[in-house]
């Protein structure tokens, strides 16, 4: 490597860090901006820190789904399409929460609300995915996930209504 092409990737790393110290100073203080949309101050929420702090067993059952292998004889296909669109559903309310309370179109209050129905959900989450994981489920763990799912799609289609 000459002395000038040394030179020049010498030049290039110390560009590349600056812009990434930039790019990572802004994206800091973009997610530190606070808000105030007329119900007091509201810190801007990342979609990472949502579905972090409420969606751990949504997002491990979202995975379950994909692998179908392992739930196929655990759920009928109607169950399997229904906890598939109530997963969809959730994927886009997150987005809907997150945005609508980035851009004040939802009130404190709502989005607790929101928060709320949506841990519910995630509570149903994490009682679908324990009985999905079981090796070969009763009768009666059958039954149990065909109401979890009923009630996981009927609470994911509410989420986002007064």
């Amino acid at each position: 490597m000459t002395k000038r092409n040394r030179t020049l990737a010498q030049i290039l790393i110390v560009l590349a860090a600056i812009a990434v110290l930039i790019i990572g100073r802004d994206l800091y203080l973009r997610r530190q901006e606070v808000l105030d949309c007329g119900d007091g101050p509201r810190r801007r929420i990342d979609l990472r820190d949502f579905s972090t702090q409420y969606s751990a067993y949504s997002l491990e059952l979202e995975v379950i789904l994909d692998d179908k292998a392992k739930i196929s004889t655990k759920l009928t296909p109607e169950q399997f399409q229904q906890l598939s669109e109530s997963l969809q559903s959730s994927r886009e309310f997150r987005l809907y929460a997150v945005a609508g309370y980035n851009s004040c179109a939802i009130s404190k209050d709502q989005y607790g609300k929101f928060g709320a129905r949506y841990q519910a959900l995630d509570s149903l989450a994490r009682e679908i995915n324990a009985l999905l994981m079981k090796p070969s489920p009763t009768q009666e763990e059958k039954n149990a996930l065909s109401t979890l799912t009923s009630r996981y799609g009927e609470l994911a289609s509410k989420l986002g209504t007064q």
